[in-house]
C-alpha cells in the first residue's frame, strides 16, 4: 500500500494512487497543475510525485459546499447523449430511451449547485461524431459528454457507457456492465458515481446516501422496469394519445413493484396532465383522486422525487385549489432539482392565478436562465408563458410581441398562436385573431380551448354564421370527449350572454375543472367582474380579487 511518504515513480503509479485512469492524470497536470516533477531528462514517462503533495492539491481542487455554492456562469456541462440501441429491433427503442432519460434524471440530482445538465430534448440533436461534439461546444458550452450503449435480451442487459472531455475528445472514463435487469438501478448508480469522480463534482450526503443505496440495496422487477421506461417513453411525447398509453405503463409498473417509487411518480404526473390544459382529455374529478395518490404513494417510498412533488403541486394548484399547499409542493420540488424548468413554469402559473405578477416574471426569468443553460429547445414555452402574463395584465400588445419573438424559434407551437389570436382581438384586429386561431386549431392536438375562443372571434367580428357553426362543432365534440366547462362559461362571457356563462361556470365549479383558477386575471371574464354572481364565485374558488 502506498503511504503519503513514498515517492510514485510513473504515471502509472500516481493514477492508482488517485483512482483515475493515466489519461485523465496526465490532463490534470496539462490542464489543472497537478504537482507532477520530471527528471532532468524530461521525457514524457519519467516523472515522479509525491504523495503528500498530490494529497493537498486533490483538496483544495474540491468543490465548496451545495449550501455555499453561488450561482455561477462557469457550471461544469455534461451532456448525455442517446444511448444506441444494439437490440435486434427498433421495438427496443423505448429502452435505450428510457435509459437515457434515466441516466440524465441521475445526472441531474448529483450536485446542481456546480453541475448543470443538458435536458435530453435538446442533448437528443446531438451525436458522438467529432463534428456534431464540436457544434454542441459551440452551442452549448458542454464540457464533458456521456454517451452509451445498450443491448437487452430477455432479463438480461449489456450497457457500456464512456464519458469523453469535449475539448479535447478524450476519453475520461468507459465501463461495460452485463448484469440481470434487476440491477440496472445499481448500474444507474454506479455510472453517475463515476461521473461525479471524473469530473470532481461533489456529493451531498444525501445523494451520496441515496445512491450507496442504489448500488447496494435497491433492486427492481425486470418486468416492472421494463414497463417503467416504455410509460416514460410515452408521456415524453407531451400528447394527450400518449399520455394516456403511459397511464397504462406506469400503472403495470406499479402493480408489479409497488414500492418502485419512480412509477408512482410517472403514474400521478401522467393522471395530472390528463386533466389540466392544454390536454384536458380527463374529468379532473376522474384524473385528479388518482394523480394525487400515487404522488402520495411514491413520496411515501422516496421523499427526494421531484417529479412526485411536481405532481402533488399540480392537484393542489388545479382541483383542490389549494395556494398554499401548492406553493409549498413547487418549491419543494424547485428545492430538490433547482433546475427543473417545468416546475418553475407551473409555478409562475400559480403565481399568476394569484395575482402575484411580480414574483411570476422572477419565475418565468428563473426558468430562461435554466433553459438558455441546458435546454434553449424549451425557450419557446418561456416565451408563451411571458406572452401570457402580458395578456394577464393587459398589456396586449406586449403579448403581441412576446409571441412574435417565440413564433421565430418554433412557428408550429400552438400556444403562442392561442394567445396572439386573444391579444390581437383584445387589440381590435379581428381579421388577425382570426387567421392566429386558425393556425393554432392546425397546429393543435385536439385542443378545446382553441375551438372556444375561435367561435368567439368568429361571433364578435360579425361572421355569425361562422360562430355558431363553430358552437356547433364544439356542442358535438362534448358528446364525445371531456371539455371543461369553463370554456363555455368565457365564450358565453364574451357573448355577453351572463345568464348563459354563469351557468357553465357553476357547472365548471362543481366539476372542479381546469381554467377557473384565471377567475380574477382572463380578460374574457372581464364582462362579468361587476355582477355579484361572480364575486360569490370568485370567492367559493377561494381567489382574491384584484382592486
Amino acid at each position: 500500500m502506498t503511504t503519503v511518504n513514498d515517492r510514485l515513480d510513473s504515471w502509472k503509479e500516481i493514477a492508482a494512487f488517485l483512482r483515475r485512469d493515466v489519461r485523465t492524470v496526465q490532463r490534470w497536470e496539462k490542464k489543472e497543475n497537478l504537482p507532477v516533477h520530471r527528471h532532468q531528462h524530461e521525457k514524457l514517462g519519467s516523472v515522479y510525485a509525491f504523495p503528500a503533495e498530490l494529497t493537498q492539491w486533490f483538496n483544495t481542487r474540491l468543490p465548496v459546499p451545495a449550501a455555499t455554492a453561488e450561482k455561477t456562469a462557469d457550471k461544469i456541462k455534461l451532456a448525455i447523449l442517446p444511448f444506441e440501441n444494439l437490440g435486434a429491433g427498433q421495438e427496443e427503442t423505448y429502452f435505450a430511451d428510457g435509459l437515457t432519460e434515466e441516466m440524465t434524471t441521475q445526472a441531474i440530482r448529483l450536485h446542481p449547485a456546480e453541475l448543470a445538465v443538458i435536458a435530453r430534448s435538446t442533448a437528443e440533436h446531438y451525436d458522438a461524431s467529432a463534428q456534431s461534439l464540436k457544434k454542441m461546444k459551440q452551442d452549448l458550452g458542454v464540457d464533458y459528454v456521456l454517451e452509451g450503449k445498450v443491448r437487452r435480451s430477455g432479463n438480461r442487459v449489456r450497457i457500456t457507457a464512456r464519458l469523453s472531455e469535449v475539448q479535447d475528445q478524450t476519453q475520461m472514463w468507459a465501463e461495460t456492465y452485463e448484469r440481470d435487469l434487476s440491477d440496472v438501478l445499481s448500474v444507474q448508480a454506479e455510472i453517475a458515481q463515476a461521473i461525479a469522480r471524473e469530473i470532481n463534482v461533489a456529493l451531498n450526503f444525501a445523494e451520496t446516501t441515496r445512491l450507496s443505496g442504489l448500488q447496494h440495496g435497491r433492486r427492481v422487477v425486470p418486468e416492472a422496469y421494463d414497463a417503467y421506461l416504455m410509460g416514460r417513453y410515452h408521456l415524453h411525447a407531451m400528447s394527450a394519445p400518449e399520455i394516456r398509453k403511459s397511464v397504462g405503463d406506469f400503472e403495470r409498473a406499479a402493480e408489479l413493484d409497488s414500492a418502485y417509487a419512480p412509477a408512482h411518480a410517472g403514474l400521478a404526473s401522467a393522471w395530472a396532465l390528463l386533466a389540466i390544459a392544454p390536454f384536458d382529455a380527463v374529468p379532473p374529478k376522474e384524473a385528479m383522486p388518482k394523480a394525487e395518490a400515487a404522488a402520495q404513494r411514491s413520496l411515501a417510498l422516496d421523499d427526494g422525487l421531484a417529479e412526485a412533488h411536481t405532481a402533488l403541486a399540480l392537484v393542489n394548484h388545479h382541483y383542490h385549489w389549494n395556494w398554499q399547499g401548492a406553493e409549498t409542493e413547487y418549491k419543494r420540488a424547485i428545492e430538490l432539482n433547482p433546475n427543473y424548468a417545468a416546475a418553475h413554469l407551473w409555478y409562475s402559473w400559480l403565481l399568476l392565478a394569484l395575482g402575484q405578477r411580480e414574483r411570476a416574471f422572477r419565475e418565468i426569468e428563473e426558468t430562461q436562465r435554466i433553459v438558455e443553460e441546458t435546454d434553449p429547445h424549451r425557450l419557446v414555452a418561456v416565451h408563451a408563458t411571458r406572452a401570457q402574463t402580458y395578456y394577464f395584465g393587459r398589456e396586449f400588445q406586449r403579448a403581441v410581441d412576446e409571441c412574435e419573438k417565440g413564433l421565430q424559434l418554433n412557428p408550429n407551437y400552438f400556444m403562442l398562436h392561442y394567445i396572439l389570436g386573444r391579444a390581437y382581438r383584445r387589440l381590435g384586429e379581428g381579421k388577425k385573431a382570426i387567421a392566429q386561431l386558425k393556425a393554432a386549431r392546425d397546429c393543435a392536438d385536439d385542443a378545446p380551448l382553441v375551438d372556444a375562443v375561435l367561435g368567439l372571434a368568429y361571433a364578435t367580428g360579425g361572421q355569425m354564421g361562422d360562430a355558431q357553426r363553430m358552437m356547433e362543432s364544439f356542442k358535438t365534440a362534448a358528446k364525445k370527449r371531456y371539455i371543461p366547462p369553463t370554456y363555455f362559461g368565457m365564450l358565453f362571457a364574451g357573448l355577453g350572454d351572463k345568464d348563459q356563462a354563469f351557468k357553465w361556470l357553476e357547472k365548471a365549479l362543481s366539476e372542479r375543472a381546469d381554467g377557473l383558477t384565471w377567475l380574477t386575471v382572463e380578460p374574457m371574464l372581464d364582462g362579468l367582474r361587476d355582477d355579484p354572481r361572480f364575486h360569490n364565485l370568485v370567492r367559493r374558488v377561494g381567489l382574491v380579487e384584484k382592486n
